[in-house]
């Protein structure tokens, strides 16, 4: 069995305990799935690359059904390159976008996220991808990314309080990515998808 897919199963046992936890009303069943809770953090920790935040934040109670979380991104292309963000204090860039509010649908949301990143007005085009994090940038909690074509429309980008610089890239040019947000294969993925060479990529 591989690392990741050892990691995964640790992290699906984990948001059962939570589960069992917030919904039990018998104190010896509470009682195991405590115990529970502590041998799987200690296999967590022996055997992820997580770091001690990320494993903090795996085994903080969520008082709620486990559930995954919702990540948007901004696929955004002009003259064949491809919009990219780095955050402040950041080396690494990623697609605009962040994660998913509640009270905003998924394409309000990504909206949102480009005028706070960028400056601009946006449309969305068309929904290009789902991924699962697990698959692809197995970390604390597992979201569904959705990645959305979108077109900037009226606007002018200005160094913000989140984003320190705007970029575009080629395909085969693409810098240091934060892979945590989006990796190189997720980006071919979705340029294959964009470029009509393939169908809408569906974890």
């Amino acid at each position: 069995m591989k690392t990741s897919d050892f990691v995964k199963y640790l992290q699906r046992m984990i948001a059962l305990t939570d589960t069992g936890l917030t919904f039990t009303k018998d104190p010896f069943d509470r009682e195991r799935y405590e115990d529970l809770r502590g041998l799987l953090s200690e296999m967590l920790n022996q055997a992820s690359d997580l770091d001690s935040e990320e494993v903090a934040e795996v085994l903080k109670p969520t008082s709620a059904y486990a559930t995954p979380l919702m990540d948007v991104r901004a696929w955004i292309v002009e003259d064949e390159k491809i919009c990219l963000v780095r955050g402040q204090g950041e080396d690494s860039w990623a697609l605009p976008g962040g994660f998913g509010e509640v009270g905003y649908s998924p394409t309000e949301n990504i909206l949102k996220e480009i005028e706070e990143e960028t400056g601009f007005e946006a449309k969305v085009e068309r929904l290009l991808a789902v991924f699962d994090t697990d698959r692809f940038q197995l970390q604390s909690k597992q979201y569904a990314k959705f990645v959305f074509e979108c077109k900037l429309l009226a606007g002018q980008f200005q160094e913000n309080q989140e984003i320190a610089d705007l970029q575009f890239f080629a395909i085969d040019q693409l810098p240091n990515l934060s892979e945590k947000r989006i990796t190189k294969e997720q980006i071919e993925i979705l340029w294959q998808v964009y470029q009509g060479q393939r169908e809408q990529y569906l974890d």
